[in-house]
Formats: C-alpha cells, sequence, structure tokens
C-alpha cells in the first residue's frame, strides 16, 4: 500500500503536472498554424481566448477537481491591501531594474541573445537577492485558508478581457491590452504557475527551505524552471536566450506567492512588471 501511495503521489503531485505544462505548450505551438485567414482583431482575440483556456480554465478545473484540500495552491485571496503592499514594495525594487531593457538596446544587444539576456538576468538576482529584505516587515503568510469567492472574480475579469478586446479593438487597444497583462497574462500565468505547478511540487517535495519567516521547497525553483522554458518553446525556434531571464523572474514571482500565501501578490507584480509591453508588443 505504501509503494501505491508513492505512485499515486508521483503521478498526482510531479508527472501530471508536467504533463499538462506539455500539454499547453503544444497547444500553443499548433494554435497558430489553425487553416484559416484570420483578421488582425481574431488573431488578437483568438490568442487571448486559448490562453485564458490553458492557463486559467485548465488549473482551476484541475485544482477543484483533484484535490479536496485546496487551501494550498494560492486561489483565495485574503485582506488585499497586505497583497498590495507586498507587490509594491516589491516593485519598488524590480521595477527601476526594467531600465535594463533600454540600455542593452542601446549596446545594441536584446533579451533574444545571450549576452543581452544575461545580464537582465544579472540585474534581476541582484533584485531578488534584496527582495526579501524589502518585504521582510510585511506580514507573511506561508498558506492562507480562509476561502472567497476572488478568484471567481478575476476569471469573469479575464472573460471580460477577451469581450472587451473584440468590441473595441478599432477604437482602443491600448486598454484592452492593460487589462489583458493584468487579467489574462498576470493572472493566467501565475494561476498556472504559482497556483497549480508551484503548489503541486510542494506537496511532493515538501518545503525545506526558508528565508527569513517565508518557507519555500524545490517547487519554487521548478516551477521557475518551467516558466522560464515555457516562454522559449512557444516559439519557434526556441528562444533560449529568453528562457535564462525569465527563470529568474518566475524564481522572484514565486518567492512573493510564497511570501503572500496567495497568488494575488504574484498577480499584480507580474502585471506591473509585463506593463512596459502594452506600449512596445504587438
Amino acid at each position: 500500500m505504501e509503494i501505491i501511495n508513492k505512485i499515486r503521489s508521483i503521478w498526482k503531485y510531479l508527472i501530471l503536472p508536467i504533463l499538462v505544462w506539455t500539454g499547453i505548450i503544444v497547444v500553443f505551438l499548433n494554435v497558430k498554424n489553425i487553416p484559416f485567414d484570420f483578421t488582425a482583431k481574431d488573431n488578437v482575440v483568438l490568442r487571448y481566448f486559448v490562453k485564458f483556456i490553458m492557463t486559467i480554465i485548465l488549473p482551476l478545473a484541475l485544482i477543484h477537481l483533484l484535490f479536496k484540500n485546496k487551501s494550498d495552491f494560492g486561489i483565495y485571496f485574503p485582506k488585499y491591501s497586505d497583497s498590495f503592499k507586498l507587490s509594491l514594495r516589491a516593485y519598488a525594487i524590480g521595477g527601476p531594474a526594467g531600465i535594463t531593457f533600454l540600455l542593452i538596446g542601446v549596446i545594441g544587444w536584446s533579451f533574444q541573445d545571450w549576452l543581452g539576456s544575461l545580464t537582465l538576468s544579472i540585474v534581476y538576482l541582484v533584485v531578488f537577492y534584496f527582495i526579501p529584505k524589502v518585504t521582510r516587515k510585511l506580514p507573511t503568510r506561508n498558506n492562507s485558508t480562509p476561502p472567497n469567492k476572488s478568484i471567481t472574480v478575476f476569471s469573469i475579469l479575464s472573460i471580460a478581457t477577451i469581450i472587451f478586446a473584440y468590441l473595441t479593438f478599432e477604437y482602443i487597444p491600448v486598454i484592452s491590452k492593460i487589462l489583458y497583462y493584468i487579467f489574462i497574462v498576470g493572472f493566467g500565468e501565475e494561476l498556472l504557475f504559482r497556483g497549480y505547478l508551484q503548489s503541486s511540487f510542494n506537496r511532493y517535495f515538501g518545503k525545506s527551505f526558508n528565508i527569513g519567516k517565508v518557507k519555500f521547497g524545490w517547487g519554487l525553483f521548478l516551477s521557475a524552471i518551467l516558466f522560464g522554458m515555457m516562454h522559449a518553446l512557444v516559439v519557434v525556434p526556441p528562444l533560449w536566450p529568453w528562457a535564462l531571464f525569465t527563470f529568474i523572474i518566475g524564481l522572484i514571482l514565486g518567492f512573493i506567492r510564497e511570501k503572500d500565501g496567495s497568488i494575488l501578490s504574484a498577480i499584480l507584480l507580474h502585471a506591473m512588471f509585463d506593463m512596459p509591453l502594452v506600449f512596445f508588443s504587438v
């Protein structure tokens, strides 16, 4: 019986999450090859919709169907003010580091090459070093248990973002892109990586490390690795330099998630990191 339980644990908390991650990459790669002549608006809305299904609906369904106790998946949002303070304090360090993108551009490098990515990685490793120090006086909630409906509200806002993008594409695309980076990219990627994946890995590996009062385990590192690899693998050919930098960002977001006890601070910080993309991406 002990061996069977061990096999079940490996399957549920380790193998299945990695298979889900692999399947999502396959979907993202192949949705671009649908044999249909989409308009620019249809392409954007389709991208939003697929990301909504794969990074929001799928992990939420897995958490609710497979796990009786959901308290350690970070999907309950307690006391918004604490989460906002944590994300803003972290951004006070990580936000100014974004100027590195401009500096490497002046030099002629890019996040798409190894020199640019290595430079960004070093800068954000320094950010990762200082974030526990600047946030240490804020509340630490290694796990939050009281359930609430906030995750449902965020999901509804994600659907509203898709509808809004479709209806206003020709008029105010900037607003829909801001909503996209908050309620689909930030919310979706944190729900998938720091909610479902990191929490599943935590159940398998446990949390044997700590920085101050913040407990974490190998799940933080493994989810950050998958986070970086996904950013590299969803383009053809794979963009491996980008995987290095986004791995470091994954470490930062993973730590913030463990300190908050919820994915809310990680969602907010992720969205703030991505805001420049509103003006520099298609």
